[in-house]
């Protein structure tokens, strides 16, 4: 028997609008931060090659297989470092790095020198916090690997919570979003298309990444679920000399097969070789551990329990390193729809908020639209003016690593204090629009810029890797430059009601 609310009573909300507050509120808090994360997600896809880019000075390297000889230098180098009582290790030559790098940590800082693999010659290259810097900040937001790596669990946790309301509230027209998009349609109409079509097509991998990116890292927040790690410290043990590693290396490669070796450990006991992890989906870090005097192979070290092999599978589907360059390109334009689905839903927060706070503005409404500003375009500025620096900087300036490093949060900051100082009715469209001027410039110019600064060393480079940087900042760089013309037409064009950017360019 159908009952009714009593006389003067409020009907209960619906489940539709309990999400939609949900949706609303949980998306713009997080999506102020999940904008940066799903931007430099989407760089760290192709982080090695980044780094590639970074160091022009590289030249090419036809032989992936490391000689006698270049492990002969590379075991020089390892003594040096472990005599400074330096943690250190040797990364293998990779299709998509092809040299021997032998890395160490000093005082936090990651420090390495890369060797011809063939005839163990250095190759001079710059110090550059590289595509490892979009990353560490993917998952960190260089803030740490306790504090840093919990506050983005919570944060993707919040991303699931949006997906997952959004879902209800878009439930009946799923399949109509996936092939409308009316961006000249009354405001917000243009957004909502956008937002729906962007989050519409890519639900699964929207999914997959915050579910995959926690469960990695759910220590953090169950420490009983914490696996033994190596110590991160300076190494406890007298260095014995390092035992011949070509052999040790031909023996690895005969258990785990051709180009499917990563790196080597080293410890007072044993010199350790990991399976690299683009040999297969999952990041196994199987192990073979051989004797530090005399080479001899000790055991073979997997992890095949259910668990394990379960966390694996999810580690290497979160991180892409097995996959080849056309499903990280997939990766890629996925994290790029992430990023646009929290930039338009940032936009469609504010221009309901601006439409009912019309009549009595106020500092929060004028921080949160400069905070917006600052974030939806001021990272991709940062990010961008960290590849300016990288080439800019003298290549023998010794504190290259930190100024790069330090050029991403300057510049940020800068483009929040700008898009602060910009927030508010009447000025936040000429923040947007300055910032995309910005952005456009710095991305259509750094192929210019890349070649101005790397003319010298072209002569036999594969410029595959330089073509793709390139090419791909050109294009976002062309996509800015559009913003920014529908920007600077609609500040030209005679108001019809309260301007705001969300409002300008939908219009």
């Amino acid at each position: 028997m159908k009952t009714t609310p009593p006389c003067g009573s409020l009907p209960a909300p619906s489940l539709r609008s309990r999400m939609g507050w949900l949706h609303a509120w949980i998306g713009f808090v997080a999506g102020l931060i999940l904008v940066g994360i799903f931007a430099t997600g989407a760089l760290a896809v192709f982080d090695t090659e980044l780094t590639r880019w970074m160091q022009p000075e590289m030249p090419h390297i036809a032989t992936l297989t490391p000689g006698p000889a270049a492990l002969e230098a590379a075991s020089r180098e390892i003594a040096t470092q472990e005599d400074l009582h330096h943690r250190v290790f040797m990364s293998l030559p990779s299709s998509r790095d092809p040299v021997l790098r032998v890395t160490h940590m000093d005082h936090d800082v990651v420090q390495s020198t890369a060797y011809d693999p063939e005839t163990g010659a250095v190759i001079p290259l710059r110090d550059t916090a590289g595509g490892l810097l979009f990353f560490n900040f993917h998952y960190t937001l260089h803030m740490g690997r306790l504090f840093g790596v919990i506050l983005v669990q919570v944060v993707g946790i919040g991303l699931m919570v949006t997906l997952g309301s959004g879902v209800i509230i878009h439930l009946k027209s799923l399949l109509p979003n996936l092939v409308v998009f009316r961006p000249r349609a009354t405001s917000p109409r243009p957004w909502v298309d956008a937002h729906v079509l962007a989050a519409v097509l890519f639900l699964p991998f929207l999914f997959m990444a915050p579910y995959t990116g926690v469960l990695i890292h759910a220590n953090r927040f169950f420490p009983a679920t914490a696996t033994e790690r190596p110590d991160r410290g300076p190494p406890k043990f007298k260095p014995a000399p390092l035992p011949p590693l070509a052999p040790i290396v031909a023996d690895a490669v005969s258990e785990f097969g051709e180009n499917s070796l990563g790196f080597m450990q080293f410890s007072g006991k044993a010199v350790s070789v990991y399976r690299a992890d683009s040999s297969e989906i999952r990041i196994t870090r199987d192990h073979i551990d051989y004797d530090r005097v005399t080479g001899e192979r000790m055991k073979l070290v997997r992890k095949s329990s259910p668990v394990s092999r379960t966390s694996q599978f999810l580690s290497g589907l979160h991180m892409a390193r097995w996959a080849p360059a056309t499903v990280r390109w997939l990766y890629f334009v996925s994290g790029m729809a992430g990023y646009v689905m929290f930039a338009t839903g940032l936009v469609m927060f504010l221009l309901k908020r601006r439409r009912t706070a019309a009549a009595r503005p106020s500092l929060a409404m004028n921080l949160a639209e400069g905070l917006t500003v600052g974030t939806v375009l001021g990272m991709p500025v940062a990010c961008a003016s960290v590849l300016w620096m990288n080439r800019l900087l003298p290549a023998s300036l010794s504190s290259r690593l930190e100024i790069e490093t330090s050029a991403l949060f300057v510049v940020w900051a800068i483009m929040a204090i700008h898009g602060m100082g910009r927030g508010g009715e009447k000025h936040i469209l000429r923040g947007w629009m300055e910032q995309a001027t910005l952005l456009a410039a710095l991305l259509i110019l750094l192929p210019l810029l890349d070649i101005a600064t790397r003319w010298q060393w072209m002569n036999g480079q594969d410029q595959t890797v330089y073509l793709a940087v390139d090419a791909t900042a050109c294009l976002l760089g062309l996509m800015a430059f559009h913003l920014r013309r529908v920007l600077v037409r609609k500040m030209t064009s005679p108001p019809a009601s309260p301007t705001t950017f969300s409002a300008g360019v939908a219009s």
